[in-house]
């Protein structure tokens, strides 16, 4: 498989067009912003728990991933309370 540098990467991101959609895995909450920040707040659990058990440098990286989109959600919810 061949890989991308940052630049490819990001040529090959910015060609895709942005739907304005999300996909929430949790079908248990009725509210679309709160089941997205549920999910993220699970994966940063389940990010912290992999790292926890077995520190590397890629599960540090995908704690920090989940942080941010956890964070993002909780934004986006504060500001439409706002």
């Amino acid at each position: 498989m061949r890989t991308c540098d940052t630049p490819e990467l990001h040529v090959l991101l910015d060609s895709v067009a942005d739907t304005h959609e999300i996909v929430v895995r949790r079908t248990d909450e009725d509210d679309v912003l709160r089941a997205a920040w549920m999910a993220a707040r699970d994966d940063v659990r389940d990010a912290w728990t992999a790292w926890s058990r077995q520190p590397s440098d890629e599960r540090w990286a995908v704690y920090v991933a989940a942080r941010d989109r956890e964070d993002a959600a909780v934004a986006v919810i504060g500001a439409q309370l706002a």
